[in-house]
């Protein structure tokens, strides 16, 4: 929404060979309105072609914290300005 936000991650595993990268937070603006929060990087090739997904695990302390829908809009054009860059 406009607002910056801070946070700390850490890199908590890498997986060569199943190209998953897993990052979980420890400190910042999430950890202090989510229980936990973890965010999965998976790169899958099919046909010479690289697709990527991202996983984003989290708790919710209760029901009225809302959802991290921004930070996913944010990861997903993070993303497409990525592969725009590459593909230039």
């Amino acid at each position: 929404n406009g607002e910056k936000k801070i946070f700390k991650q850490i890199l908590e595993t890498i997986d060569h060979e199943k190209k998953v990268l897993t990052l979980k937070e420890f400190e910042g603006d999430v950890t202090d309105k989510y229980d936990s929060f973890k965010a999965a990087l998976h790169i899958e090739t099919k046909a010479e072609i690289d697709l990527v997904s991202w996983t984003l695990e989290y708790e919710k302390p209760n029901e009225n914290v809302p959802e991290l829908i921004n930070l996913l809009n944010f990861i997903v054009g993070m993303t497409k300005a990525i592969d725009d860059h590459h593909a230039n």
